[in-house]
């Protein structure tokens, strides 16, 4: 039989497991229903955030922070209407991506920190690119620092 003090031990460690996922100042705030947890791989000067979903363990999108913008919007790749991420708006791009045949949309976003946020979503079918999508667009960046400047 199980006593109840190593079950709320177990229970404190797994929520603080996910306190610390959601309040690293790396990555932007998942949204609470979220199913992904962030994956962190810090650069010289940017930081590449990978939510991964918890149930298949496959990447659902990825979010590279940085002091300069990497990714060059195209009006070409425009798809789909305007939409607002943590109070910013933007465009999602489609770039051509008949090498993998890979739905994949991307945006770039200017924080007030000044640095720059890239979200990428690769996803296999329409079902998980909304998934996905929404998640990215229910991110909240007011946290998120690269550190001293």
């Amino acid at each position: 039989m199980l006593s109840i003090r190593p079950l709320a031990l177990l229970g404190a460690l797994l929520c603080a497991g996910t306190a610390h996922a959601q309040t690293a100042t790396e990555c932007p705030q998942l949204p609470p229903e979220a199913a992904v947890r962030w994956e962190v791989q810090p650069g010289p000067d940017f930081v590449f955030c990978r939510a991964m979903d918890v149930a298949s363990g496959q990447q659902a999108f990825a979010v590279t922070v940085g002091r300069s913008a990497t990714f060059k919007p195209r009006r070409n790749d425009r798809v789909g209407d305007r939409v607002t991420i943590d109070g910013t708006r933007t465009w999602w791009h489609a770039p051509d991506n008949e090498l993998t045949g890979a739905l994949v949309r991307e945006t770039l976003l200017e924080l007030p920190s000044g640095d720059y946020a890239h979200i990428i979503v690769r996803a296999r079918d329409e079902a998980d690119l909304t998934r996905s999508l929404s998640d990215a667009e229910s991110l909240h960046f007011s946290d998120v620092h690269l550190g001293s400047k």
